[in-house]
């Protein structure tokens, strides 16, 4: 007899494990949805730019910090220009000694000046000996060859004065170049000269500094960033995969890595049209609702940037849904299988289009998915 008890409790015991559910049930719920692209960034000032040094040298004075608000034209950073002083010295003395030249009264042109009014003395006469011997060869006081002389020394005479009459306007106008020439040279080492005085363009306000006082630059290194004082935007980067869903005016919800667990509010300002090799990605701009005070350049961020929200919609946790959009209803005891339409999708939850009604029940099996518990209802 207490054997048959003994089989009748274990006949119990595996009735009663037989009867338990294979299955988690939930029922579609109506609730709002909000899909969202996730982009990291940074926050940058508008309109930013880099200070470059376009000379080697020494910082020697820097007049500005991170921070400063600085006007169009001030000199933020002066250069050692000791060596470009030296070139601008070496140029107008130059200038000097090419302007002496150049004027009439320079000792190579008087030189030449001098020449010429002796040449033409002897070319006189030579042409007045040349008359005399040709009026006298007609009374056979002298021969022909001696006139032939008087007009060969008359010829080269005459040769003489023109040839130094060339050299003359010659002489003058090289001096007359090389006076325009040194002033070139003077002028270039003027501007050169302005190089070692790094200034800022517009009204801009000073973000980062790269060299401080003392630092040896060389030509094209980074010296500091500046920016629009009245202007930060957000820039952010977009995977091919979403960019398509970035629209301009939409919603970004941001959270600073510098403020953890506190969003901000700003829409999208502009889309690059061109892909980043370097980044994979998209480069989009956003901007603050409102005014932000204290922000740092270069502060790195989160964003959701809210593509889609509707205010109702038939919503199913995401394990319950099978490959190829399939889902398991039960209705008494009996299990079937519905294909249907989605739209949202999100990591715990996804919207129904058309398939399901909140009356259906939808079961998975235990082991099936992750655990069976129903995510919370999106707000």
């Amino acid at each position: 007899m207490k054997r048959q008890l003994i089989y009748a409790a274990l006949l119990a015991i595996l009735t009663a494990t037989a009867c338990k559910p294979k299955y988690d049930e939930t029922s579609p719920v109506e609730a709002p949805v909000t899909e969202a692209v996730f982009a990291s960034g940074s926050i940058e000032p508008k309109d930013a730019y880099i200070l470059t040094s376009l000379s080697d040298g020494f910082i020697v004075k820097s007049n500005v910090t991170e921070n400063d608000l600085v006007h169009d034209g001030q000199v933020l950073f002066q250069l050692d220009n000791r060596q470009q002083n030296t070139q601008v010295k070496i140029a107008q003395t130059n200038v000097e000694y090419a302007r002496i030249n150049a004027s009439g009264n320079s000792p190579a042109l008087l030189q030449i000046k001098a020449q010429m009014d002796a040449a033409r003395v002897k070319m006189q006469t030579d042409s007045v000996n040349l008359g005399r011997y040709r009026h006298l060869v007609a009374t056979n006081s002298v021969s022909k060859a001696d006139v032939d002389n008087a007009q060969m020394n008359y010829q080269a005479s005459l040769n003489s004065y023109l040839a130094l009459t060339e050299s003359y306007k010659a002489t003058a106008d090289r001096t007359k170049q090389d006076f325009a020439n040194t002033q070139s040279q003077l002028q270039n080492a003027v501007a050169g000269n302005q190089y070692y005085n790094l200034v800022s363009v517009g009204a801009s306000k000073v973000y980062q500094i790269f060299k401080k006082q003392g630092d040896l630059v060389r030509r094209g290194d980074q010296v500091a960033q500046l920016g629009n004082p009245d202007s930060i935007v957000i820039n952010l980067d977009i995977d091919e995969g979403s960019i398509s869903k970035i629209h301009l005016d939409q919603q970004v919800l941001v959270e600073l890595n510098t403020e953890k667990n506190k969003t901000y509010e700003a829409r999208i300002s502009k889309i690059y049209p061109h892909f980043n090799e370097k980044s994979q990605s998209y480069k989009v701009e956003a901007r603050f609702l409102k005014e932000m005070a204290g922000l740092i350049s270069g502060t790195q961020l989160q964003a959701n940037i809210i593509t889609n929200r509707k205010e109702k919609t038939l919503l199913i946790p995401h394990v319950y849904v099978l490959n190829g959009n399939k889902v398991l209803t039960q209705k008494d005891k009996k299990i079937d299988t519905l294909t249907i339409t989605t739209g949202i999708v999100s990591d715990d939850w996804i919207e129904v289009l058309s398939g399901l009604t909140v009356n259906n029940k939808i079961v998975k099996e235990k082991n099936a998915g992750t655990s069976g518990n129903t995510p919370s209802i999106p707000k």
